[in-house]
């Protein structure tokens, strides 16, 4: 009993000691939650709401206490860590822990003095400073049905997080024996988790060409805990997912850091103050562990996009590490001629890089190469960005490679598979060094050089593997355009599970169409004016006929216009989505026609003349006026109305723009007019000495 009132006694007598900092944090507080929620809802009284609004009023105060409260968070991180560093920085005084350490209690019962009374000093202020502002939010009327659970849920994350930040705080003072490195200690354990990330994704990044991330793994959000509350309240405040697994993150991790503390504080030498580090064995591990994902990260960027990035990414990893580990070695040793002599912990470190960097140039783990066995797959998912992104879809629905490929799923994935094989196999049979892919992003470039006097059409193609152990795994291949290619792809795009997500007619549905247009060749969107029934008819007969298209139909047909699908998304809010109308739709053509708005096209009679412009190999611009009416009326069958995405074995060239004068003298630019590939493509590339 006299122990436990001597402790009460002292967690009394400590709090009493630095109660200037009680009242300075008291004073912070009251300034973020009770002031600023004054200030706010007295300028939300003068706002007149909005129909089917929330009032601004009751608005703000969730903002204000709730975890929209930036500030709070803010000021709660720096007084985690202020309270951490005050409460156990007697330990960098040989005369303060000497005092202490003779003080007639156990090192837990001493542990627990600084700890508890630093909570306290958090505790009390924030609790007391949000209670006022409740009581402020009742008299402005400002409290609503959910104005409770958000603050219990506030209150409960915002002690989470200062308990993250405060053992993490004590866990750096414990381990080293001065400020600055206690400094640099906390700046670690925040990054740390980052830095080996960093590290590992540039690396898969700049030596893997077929591995593909379209997502950060799930993970990254536990790698620091500042970084995991910043996207437990982004969550909570945008309602997009559920902040449980934080909530039992945060738990485990103040559970095992604090048991940590413990441990360390019951071990912990009393003469270790004004040492680096208070553990002297420990010294050559947190210098492996810190030098190594450090000196990669820093090399990786350095050597980014120069001409021979491998060489110079050796040279600088391995000047990099030498320099961190005279850093830390100075750092440990406090002298220079300590930190330049040779030492073990630095010959481990280049040993690993030499490693990791031929594991990496070598693909030891057969990472591009890889293909599981069949009867290992589950089922297996497909996008390509020469099909996929030539579709035009509805702003509301996120239609990336990683959603569709999440969505489109399919067990009878023999095509694929059989994509895949010819992905590895292309990329066993080239060089690696010519194949220069970034995988994190999609391919942007239609073409690319294999030789100098070579030139291919690449096909960007990403496969999602379903495994049945519960893996998934991604590659991206970029293959030339070849026969095989386009066979499978047709097969592929047959397969029903694939063509549902692809096609932009699965968004949207006869029963969303608010208004329907039609967008002709001469650019004129010009609105339906017919029944429902009407309308109904033209775009479910539009979407059969789109249905049952094959890919090699939609490479060679021209597209003559668009048919315009405008839905209401929300109350004053209205999306236009546009559908191409290919020139074998003779249904919906014929719709349109009797529903009075016929997709016109050009005739050779209303044009004066059509102006060719292009590019020459040596970068010379050219153009050419065609006046004679029969040139006109060879090239007027040849021309599409396309938006200029490269399609997959698409018959459409990009080489050639138009410029058309009308007999009327009226200049119109047809800046999405194309020309199909023929004989009258030919000679006009002839006529301008275009290669």
């Amino acid at each position: 009993m006299t122990s436990r009132n001597y402790l009460f006694n002292s967690i009394k007598e400590n709090i009493r000691r630095n109660f200037y900092l009680f009242i300075l944090i008291t004073l912070g507080f009251l300034a973020i939650f009770p002031l600023k929620t004054i200030m706010a809802l007295d300028r939300a009284k003068a706002i007149i709401p909005m129909e089917n609004e929330m009032n601004p009023v009751k608005m703000e105060f969730l903002n204000c206490i709730g975890m929209e409260n930036n500030m709070a968070t803010i000021f709660i991180g720096v007084i985690a860590v202020l309270l951490g560093v005050i409460g156990f920085c007697y330990l960098y005084s040989g005369e303060k822990t000497d005092f202490y350490h003779s003080l007639p209690l156990k090192r837990e019962e001493l542990f627990v003095i600084p700890f508890f009374s630093g909570f306290f000093m958090f505790f009390v202020p924030y609790l007391l400073s949000v209670g006022i502002t409740y009581l402020i939010g009742i008299g402005y009327h400002g409290v609503s049905a959910q104005s409770g659970v958000q603050t219990i849920v506030a209150i409960g994350m915002n002690i989470l997080f200062f308990l993250e930040l405060y053992v993490f705080a004590i866990l750096a003072i414990l381990l080293t024996g001065n400020l600055f490195t206690g400094i640099l200690a906390f700046a670690g354990f925040m990054s740390y988790g980052w830095i080996v990330y960093g590290a590992y994704h540039y690396m898969n990044n700049m030596f893997f060409d077929t591995l593909a991330q379209f997502q950060e793994p799930g993970i990254t959000k536990y790698l620091s805990p500042i970084i995991s509350h910043l996207d437990a309240l982004d969550l909570w405040v945008a309602k997009t997912g559920s902040i449980r697994g934080y909530v039992i993150y945060a738990v485990i991790l103040i559970a095992v850091v604090l048991a940590v503390d413990v441990c360390i504080y019951k071990i912990r030498p009393s003469e270790s103050f004004h040492k680096s580090v208070a553990f002297q064995k420990l010294q050559p591990m947190i210098k492996v562990c810190a030098v190594l994902p450090i000196s990669v990260l820093i090399s990786l960027f350095f050597s980014a996009g120069m001409e021979h990035e491998f060489l110079w990414l050796c040279v600088s990893v391995i000047l990099v590490s030498i320099v961190l580990s005279c850093v830390f070695e100075f750092l440990f040793t406090m002298d220079i001629r300590k930190c330049i002599r040779p030492q073990i912990s630095t010959g481990v470190i280049l040993a690993v890089l030499a490693v990791v960097l031929a594991g990496y140039k070598m693909d030891i783990l057969g990472v591009d190469e890889y293909l599981p066995e069949k009867d290992d797959v589950e089922t297996m998912s497909v996008y390509f960005t020469s099909i996929n992104e030539r579709a035009n879809y509805p702003m509301k629905y996120p239609v990336g490679a990683d959603e569709q490929m999440e969505r489109n799923q399919t067990k009878d994935f023999d095509a694929i598979y059989e994509m895949a094989k010819l992905g590895v196999n292309y990329y066993k049979d080239h060089d690696k060094q010519s194949v220069d892919i970034a995988p994190a992003f999609l391919r942007t470039q239609s073409t690319w050089a294999l030789t100098e006097e070579d030139e291919s059409v690449m096909v960007s193609v990403y496969i999602r593997y379903h495994l049945k152990n519960g893996r998934t795994v991604n590659r991206a291949y970029y293959l030339p355009e070849s026969k095989e290619i386009l066979a499978l792809a047709s097969d592929i795009y047959d397969n029903w599970d694939y063509k549902k997500t692809m096609l932009p007619t699965s968004y949207v549905s006869e029963q969303d169409i608010e208004y329907l247009y039609v967008k002709d060749i001469f650019d004129k969107r010009l609105q339906l004016n017919a029944t429902e029934d009407v309308i109904d008819n033209i775009y479910k007969t539009y979407k059969g006929e789109l249905e049952s298209m094959t890919l090699e139909q939609s490479s060679k047909d021209r597209i003559l216009g668009y048919l315009s699908v405008e839905e209401k998304i929300e109350e004053n809010y209205n999306q236009t989505t546009d559908f191409p109308i290919y020139e074998s739709f003779t249904k919906t053509r014929e719709l349109l026609e009797n529903a009075g708005q016929p997709l016109k096209e050009l005739s050779s009679d209303d044009i004066l003349s059509i102006t060719c412009y292009g590019t020459r190999s040596n970068g010379e611009y050219v153009e050419e006026v065609i006046t004679d009416k029969a040139e006109i009326e060879e090239i007027l069958p040849s021309l599409t109305y396309e938006m200029g995405h490269y399609g997959l074995g698409s018959k459409v060239s990009y080489e050639l723009n138009f410029n058309i004068l009308f007999e009327d003298r009226g200049t119109q630019m047809q800046n999405n007019l194309y020309m199909m590939e023929g004989e009258a493509f030919n000679s006009l590339l002839e006529k301008l000495n275009i290669d």
